[in-house]
This record gives C-alpha cells, structure tokens and sequence, in this order.
C-alpha cells in the first residue's frame, strides 16, 4: 500500500514537474519582489518614489514600438509546436528577435538624446530617466526571450533563472541602502541586465538575424489587433496616477504608488502563472480545438487561484497595520490603500483564465473584454477621486471596482465563447479570419 502511494506521488511529481518547479520559482521571485519593494519604501521618500513612478510611465507609453509582434508570437510559437512545425517556429522566433533588437537600438538613440539635450529642472528625473532607457531595451529583448520558453524543460530552466533573479534582486538592496534614489535606479538596470543575461544563455529556441516581410506580416495580422488592445488598456491603466497627479500632487502619487505594492505582490503571483498556463492552453488548443477542455481548464486554474489567494490577502490585511506602522512611518497614510489594493489583486489574479479567449482567436470578445476593462480603468478612479474627500482612497476604490466589473466581464465572455457551437461563431471572427486569408 506505501510502495503504491509512493509510485503514485511520484508519477504525479512525474507529470507535473513542470508546472511545480514553475510555480515555485515564480512563488520565490514574486516574494522576493515584494520584499525588496518595501525596503525601498524604507530609504525612499515618497516624493522620490512619486518621481521614480512618474518615470516609469514611459515604459507603457515605449511599448508601442514593439509593435504586436511579441503578442503575435506568444500565440503563434505554441501553436507551431502544436502542429509540429518546428521550422515555421524558428522563422518566426529569427524576424521578432531581430526587429526587437533594431526596437531597442531606436529607444537608445531617442532617449540619449533627451538625456543629453533636454534642459531637466531634476537631476533625479534625468538620471531616472537614463536608467529608464537601459531598463526598456533590455526589456524588449527580456519580452522576445520569455515568449520562446513554451516546452516544459524550458519552463524547468526558467524557474531556475527566477531563483537567480531572486536573489539578485535582494542582494542588490545596498544600492539603495548606501545610494538612496540613484542607488534604486542603478539596481532596477543590474537586476533587469542580469535576468535577461541568464535568459539569453538559456534561450531554447538559438537563431540569427533576418527579416522576412511576409513572416512579419503574418505575426502582426494576428499581435498587432492583440497588442492594440493590450496597449490601450495599459494606457488607460495609467490613468490612477495621472487623476492623482491633477487633482492631488507628488507626494500622493508616491503614496499611492507604495500602497499598489499590495496590489503588484498578487499580480506578480498570477502573472507568472498566466506565463505558464497561456502558451499551455495555446499548444492544446492549437493540437486538438477542445472548446469543452479549455474551459474546464480554466474553471479550474480560476477557482484555485482565488482559494490560494484569499487566505494570504485575509493574513495581509491585518499584518498591513502592524508592519507599515513598525517599519515604514512615512508611509502611515498608505495603510487604507494597501488594504484595499490587496483584494484588488486578488480579484485581478483571478482572471488570467480570460487568456482563453486569445488561444482560440475570438475577437469580437476579445475587443469587448479589453476596451471594457481600459473605460473602466479610466471612469471608476475618475469617480472615486471625485467622490471621496479622501483622494488616496477614491481612487483606490475605484481601482478596486474596475477589478471586479472586469473579472465578471471576463468569466461571462469565457463562457460565452467555449460554449459556442462551430456553426454560431461570431461574426467579427470570421471576418478577421477572412481578410486574412484574402491577403494572404
């Protein structure tokens, strides 16, 4: 009876090894991250932090020069492999990776010269933004090498370079101990040029350089409508700080900014899985078109999210007093939002099942779900801040309405689109697909 139990643990082990190791890197970065979040809240000041934030914002409003490309081929790539073409795969994989690296040489040569000619009233604003230049190219580059991690040996190594990146980004904390602002800024580039170090040597999938304009063509017809609809919502999703920056100030900006931690601990935890679950639902999808399967699928990963994650949020709300007040006296006023933000997470980690929509291709839901969630991300703060005297919570309540508005949408629309006979495909899908094969 042991010796069974035994054989059955370990086939299980066996089977999802992957998944396992994946998520446990994950689990140990997305810790680390939030770790290392709130000892730069410790020597940060929340105007500096409101500075840093405000920088960061380019990174969102960059990514527009990737162009859809990326989104193409984190459908695409796995959907290769479904059907076994392996050549197809690596055509793709040689075109983005070499129009990411012309992507990133663009964003160095436009942000050096800011850097070099625009008069800054803030030396911190034009080191941040130095630092925000390195951070991006190297994340185009980081964003290419992550879609070609699809096979599950290649997930085995990735949550090997999490762990790297773990600990690199703990060990990396004196900068800011000993250099305050610009030690933040210098660490945010060593971590990021470290990670995607480890990424390229590990790469699976090794190609050159080369640029076919049908291969792009045939990755921009699919990431470009895709990427769209991402980059409007991130657009929109920096909304909350801008209501913040007009109807308040800095040094709310920075508050709030302290508060989203509670948020982003979350969301780096379902993110991470989303990584991992996405290409997954893409490979089986593309190998065998089971609406019936997808959606089991995603029932499934939807509702063991939420039962991990409550239990941790509860724990946070009441550990969230006790900790800021000890440790992080500049940022009292950030208490409410924390805890706010914290089911905020919670509900948005939730819905990474909705990724079920971009493997099967539905795009008219697709369109609903990410124009719905960026109005949402705009009106619901604008409310808040509206509403409440208290701007901090205003918009935190907002952000937290738009969560769960855009969780039901998502569920709904999930739903809708793997119940869906073959016969009652929606219209906007079949003429998609039509006008691609016309072009083509």
């Amino acid at each position: 009876m042991i010796q069974k139990t035994r054989y059955k643990i370990k086939s299980i082990f066996f089977q999802y090894k992957a998944p396992i190791f994946y998520s446990g890197g994950s689990i140990i970065r997305a810790f680390a991250q939030i770790v290392v979040v709130f000892i730069i809240a410790k020597y940060i000041s929340p105007n500096d932090l409101g500075i840093w934030a405000s920088v960061n914002l380019i990174v969102t409003y960059s990514m527009f020069l990737q162009a859809g490309l990326i989104n193409g081929l984190n459908l695409e790539l796995p959907h290769a492999y479904g059907r076994g073409d392996e050549a197809d795969a690596k055509n793709m994989a040689t075109n983005v990776q070499t129009f990411t690296l012309i992507s990133a040489l663009i964003v160095f040569i436009i942000g050096t010269s800011f850097f070099l000619f625009y008069p800054f009233f803030d030396i911190k604003f034009k080191y941040g933004l130095l630092g925000i230049i390195l951070f991006i190219m190297l994340s185009y580059y980081q964003n290419y090498l992550m879609t070609t991690f699809r096979s599950k040996n290649s997930f085995i190594k990735l949550s090997f370079i999490q762990l790297i990146d773990a600990f690199v980004n703990l060990t990396t904390l004196i900068l800011v101990v000993y250099f305050s602002y610009f030690g933040m800024v210098l660490k945010a580039v060593i971590v990021v040029f470290i990670y995607v170090l480890f990424l390229h040597y590990f790469r699976p999938i090794k190609v050159g350089f080369s640029l076919n304009k049908s291969t792009l063509i045939k990755l921009l017809k699919v990431g470009l409508p895709i990427f769209g609809l991402y980059y409007f919502e991130s657009i929109c999703g920096t909304a909350d700080k801008l209501w913040l920056l007009k109807y308040s100030g800095l040094t709310d900006v920075g508050l709030y900014s302290f508060g989203f931690y509670s948020f982003t601990a979350f969301s780096l935890i379902s993110t991470s899985i989303a990584s991992y679950i996405y290409p997954r639902m893409s490979y089986n999808y593309g190998k065998n078109k089971d609406k019936t399967a997808l959606w089991n699928y995603v029932t499934k990963v939807t509702l063991i999210l939420f039962v991990i994650q409550i239990p941790m949020a509860i724990v946070g709300y009441y550990l969230i007093p006790i900790v800021i007040t000890s440790l992080f006296q500049n940022y009292i006023q950030s208490i409410p939002i924390m805890k706010i933000l914290l089911f905020a997470g919670v509900i948005k980690g939730c819905a990474i099942g909705v990724n079920a929509l971009w493997s099967m291709k539905i795009w008219k839901y697709m369109i609903i779900y990410q124009v719905s969630s960026a109005i949402l991300l705009v009106v619901l703060p604008f409310i808040g801040i509206v509403l409440f005297i208290n701007k901090l919570e205003g918009v935190s309540y907002g952000f937290f309405m738009s969560c769960v508005v855009n969780l039901i949408v998502g569920i709904i629309l999930t739903y809708k689109a793997t119940h869906k006979t073959d016969n009652t495909i929606d219209f906007t899908t079949k003429l998609v697909e039509t006008e691609i094969n016309i072009s083509e």
